[in-house]
């Protein structure tokens, strides 16, 4: 006897298919999540999940349970929103519970050098005018006029600069990180040590899987001595996470999103220390 698949007694009975669409619902969010498409200095795992009743039909029919069964078309599940949540850009990763832009630069204590470096690392890395506008004069005055000539020339590592054509969301930047006092040369010393997460814009959030699509990682570690001439950086590393390989050789940050995604590597099974401050800085690098 020849029917269809609908006529099945499985699919006539209603708390099978809401148990179905259940175990469906949680089986994308599970794979959504290990779907994360991350780059980590251009290492892109993108994994892209679609489950439906349809799955478990063919799993039946390949037992042996639907043979000679015409197969209709796939039902549907009303399954949970498939792009990325533009209104809390960062929910799901570890900058959730980062305060937003320069709430994020705590001072330990009212010393004055404190004050200057954290003016320093504003105007580098959250200053609007800095980061969209390329434009870092207030950074290269808040250091001593013999170290500017030296940032100047190599700004994309002493500052952030969004790739053009982009644009960060809303109260799109998170922060995270430390300062610690010491001494050279007689001088006072502030190391820095941070991680800011920039949250871009997508043209069309549907198209992404995950959050960190959206998301760029800078982690930078500096050392700034205080003269009363200015700030010198005597010391300093960095790190890019989950961006855009083609911007950064071209000295700008931007998201994945913008590249054509590749898959470099193995898997990262946790990305968390990108997003820690403290600690060796991360050396990796899959952009090469």
């Amino acid at each position: 006897m020849h029917y269809g698949i609908e006529d099945h007694p499985d699919l006539q009975d209603s708390a099978w298919i809401r148990g179905a669409n259940r175990r469906a619902k949680r089986e994308v969010r599970r794979q959504r999540r290990q779907a994360r498409a991350r780059r980590h200095r251009g290492k892109i795992i993108a994994v892209i999940a679609l489950v439906t009743v349809g799955a478990v039909v063919f799993g039946l029919n390949r037992a042996g349970t639907f043979d000679n069964v015409s197969p209709p078309d796939a039902p549907n599940l009303n399954l949970p929103y498939s792009g990325v949540n533009v209104e809390q850009p960062f929910a799901g990763t570890h900058a959730e519970q980062w305060s937003e832009g320069e709430r994020g630069i705590v001072l330990p204590s009212t010393d004055p050098a404190f004050e200057q470096v954290r003016q320093a690392l504003i105007a580098a890395r959250l200053e609007p005018a800095t980061i969209s506008e390329l434009k870092p004069d207030r950074y290269l005055a808040l250091l001593a006029p013999g170290a500017r000539e030296q940032v100047s020339a190599h700004l994309h590592n002493w500052t952030t600069r969004l790739k053009p054509g982009t644009k960060l969301l809303p109260n799109g930047i998170r922060v995270s990180g430390t300062m610690a006092l010491g001494e050279k040369d007689g001088h006072q010393t502030v190391t820095a040590d941070y991680v800011f997460a920039y949250a871009f814009e997508p043209p069309d959030p549907k198209k992404l899987v995950d959050q960190m699509e959206m998301i760029a990682a800078v982690r930078e570690k500096i050392t700034y001595t205080v003269t009363p001439e200015g700030l010198w950086p005597t010391d300093a590393r960095g790190h890019r996470y989950s961006i855009a390989c083609q911007a950064l050789a071209e000295g700008f940050l931007g998201p994945q999103f913008i590249e054509p995604p590749k898959q470099v590597g193995s898997p990262l099974n946790d990305d968390k220390k990108y997003f820690t401050a403290g600690g060796e800085v991360p050396t990796e690098n899959t952009c090469n």
